[in-house]
């Protein structure tokens, strides 16, 4: 059975604040929050 999955680097992720909250939907990650300049979080990636 396989079990990898194919990445698209086309799609769409919705990306968190991990600040304020702000949500946006990227194809490229965004690297600071545009309402507070905090890091932003894939919510795709699981937190460890």
């Amino acid at each position: 059975m396989d079990r990898d999955v194919e990445s698209d680097p086309e799609a769409e992720s919705t990306y968190e604040c991990l600040g304020c909250g702000h949500m946006a939907t990227e194809t490229n990650h965004p690297t600071d929050c545009p309402e507070c300049g905090d890091t932003m979080r894939n919510r795709g990636t699981p937190f460890e």
